[in-house]
């Protein structure tokens, strides 16, 4: 078992304070919304944030959300083929159904899966994700129990921009967009298709967005509106199973900063049609979820900043396997900010849900971030979550089909399920060691119970019959480490790496897709002139993709490269992707694309 010594986080101080004589510049300005609903400087929030600016976004040379994630320390990003395939998320030893997906802060999980699939939005009206690896049950409910990743999209700008991209590369892949900005406006439209790497992986996906903007001082007004659809092949050359995809995202924001007043009415509609000729199959599951939240900031004097705030939410769920379904969750939420000194201070949260499917759950968090020094953080944070069972898992219709046996195999939901609920403790000590220079250590520890797994629970050798329970508990415990810094002007360098021991308490077997290590490294080179590059290796250790742990999937390396140089309003650009051809699997039986080539332009004015 992974255990934390008082010992080593002393030597990782020692470490960090002899790579410097000087106070270094503090680097900690970068503001951030997520993890206490207000606009904080990041190096006051008492949790682990990682934000991706837009810079980095186009430097990466990815297409879709769940990609931009790889490199991050702590999580790991899973898919079943290229571009066609889901792409599902996980922190810290967590599920991808135990992160919750936030667009412009309003939930987008499916009520019926329980997740958001990150292959269902490209990347063209996103202007940071910012990515909160700590349980947040205390601010925003059910599913936030490995943490939240929430998209910011593109805002109005003072003056009009344009900007047209074009790339086309190997499988026969394009990308078209083209982005519009203004006062009071931002818009865009984007394309993406592939004939795929292996027979029945064709992808065709488009993009639409537009945010309109007016401040009508006191209040200030946005509305926005997103729509994804594509069409693609899930199956191979003997099973010709085709899928579709028709998400479109609302909100409408009004807030009176002055007034410490803040509202946001949202809805997410996800609309997936399967269909499987080979096996007989047809199905479509449309999930609707509408809210309405309210918030009211307020300076209590000497007990802090108070953020108080109420949430009604309604889902809808209409599958060919669940049937028809509705939920309401009614939530209320209270959190105070204490500086208890100027170099301390101290966060306190509460939040209440009642649900008219799965009952009541109080979440409460505590979390303090301490600055002996302008160079140096060390924060430290509890808190309880819990995730919440899905429509599928709770509705599930009685299913029927033959197994291989020559029986009859059964699936169905399970009405008697309770939610998941989650403990989890986080230390991390961050030092600045000067501009793009930082080391970065992070401890938690987790304890979940009540998992919910589909099992086969008939004792027949022939017959099966699936069906939900929780069944199990685990404890999760790991340590993050980060290290940028410069090597010299204009090329900067990073490593990140991650051990985790995820098990399952009462079996001791590790969780499936649960590597114990992965690590990160990458060189960013920027000479001023217009020309930059970008290395980037990720390796992924052993992991096992069976409960029992008797199959394993290999570790892998991959390399990928992009370089780019500035022409005036021009960019042209160039990306290599698993550049040595490395053949690997994210899910077992399902190869991954080998090495792939693009070219593209931007062009902006």
């Amino acid at each position: 078992m992974l255990r934390l010594s008082a010992a080593f986080v002393g030597l990782l101080l020692l470490f960090s304070f002899a790579f410097a004589s000087e106070v270094p510049s503090f680097r900690g300005e970068e503001v951030v919304v997520t993890a206490l609903r207000l606009p904080r400087l990041k190096s006051q929030i008492p949790w682990d944030v990682t934000i991706i600016t837009r810079k980095e976004i186009e430097a990466s040379g990815v297409y879709k959300l769940g990609d931009i994630l790889r490199s991050l320390p702590g999580m790991l990003v899973k898919a079943d083929r290229d571009l066609t395939s889901a792409i599902q998320v996980s922190f810290r030893g967590s599920t991808t159904q135990q992160v919750l997906v936030l667009w412009n802060g309003a939930r987008i999980n499916s009520p019926a899966l329980g997740s958001f699939d990150l292959g269902n939005l490209l990347l063209t009206d996103v202007e940071r994700i910012e990515v909160v690896k700590s349980p947040l049950s205390a601010l925003y409910g059910a599913d936030a129990v490995g943490g939240v990743i929430n998209i910011i999209t593109r805002p109005a700008t003072e003056q009009c921009q344009y900007d047209l991209t074009a790339k086309y590369g190997s499988f026969s892949t394009y990308n078209l967009s083209l982005s519009s900005s203004g006062p009071n406006y931002f818009f865009s439209a984007a394309k993406l298709g592939s004939a795929g790497f292996s027979d029945n992986n064709d992808y065709q996906g488009q993009d639409f967005n537009l945010r309109l903007s007016k401040n009508l001082d006191p209040i200030n007004i946005e509305a926005g509106f997103k729509q994804y659809r594509a069409d693609k092949g899930v199956g191979s050359s003997t099973i010709q199973a085709r899928q579709t995809e028709n998400n479109t995202f609302y909100d409408v924001k009004v807030r009176a900063d002055s007034l410490g007043l803040n509202s946001t009415i949202a809805q997410s509609e996800l609309d997936q049609s399967y269909n499987n000729a080979a096996w007989g199959v047809s199905s479509r599951h449309q999930t609707r979820t509408r809210s309405l939240n309210l918030e009211k900031t307020a300076e209590l004097g000497i007990v802090g900043a108070g953020l108080f705030g109420f949430e009604y939410r309604r889902d809808n769920s209409t599958s060919t396997d669940s049937g028809i379904r509705l939920l309401e969750n009614r939530a209320a939420y209270v959190q105070d900010e204490l500086g208890v000194t100027d170099t301390a201070k101290l966060v306190l949260g509460l939040r209440y849900d009642d649900n008219s499917t799965y009952g009541r759950h109080y979440n409460p968090r505590i979390g303090w971030v301490i600055i002996p020094r302008a160079d140096l953080n060390v924060k430290l944070s509890w808190g309880t979550a819990f995730r919440a069972p899905t429509v599928n898992d709770l509705y599930w219709t009685s299913n029927t089909y033959p197994t291989s046996a020559g029986g009859i195999g059964t699936t169905e939901g399970n009405l008697t399920l309770k939610p998941e609920t989650a403990s989890s403790f986080d230390l991390t000590v961050e030092r600045n060691l000067g501009p793009q220079s930082l080391i970065k250590f992070s401890y938690f520890l987790s304890t979940i119970k009540d998992m919910i797994q589909w099992a086969n629970t008939s004792s027949s050798m022939v017959d099966e019959f699936w069906t939900p329970s929780n069944v199990s508990n685990a404890n999760i415990q790991g340590i993050e480490l980060e290290y940028s810094r410069p090597i010299f002007a204009g090329l900067n360098s990073f490593v990140n790496f991650t051990h985790q021991n995820a098990k399952d308490s009462g079996l001791d077997n590790f969780l499936v897709y649960r590597p114990q290590n992965r690590t990160n490294a990458g060189l960013n080179y920027d000479n001023q002139t217009g020309v930059t590059a970008n290395l980037l290796v990720k390796n992924i250790g052993e992991q096992y993709a069976n409960p029992a742990n008797t199959s394993k999937l290999e570790p892998y390396t991959i390399v990928d490269f992009m370089a780019a140089k500035e022409l005036e309003k021009w960019r042209l650009k160039f990306d290599a992707g698993n550049l040595f051809n490395t053949s690997y699997v994210e899910t077992a039986l399902a190869p991954m694309p080998g090495r792939k080539f693009t070219l593209g332009f931007d062009y902006k004015w």
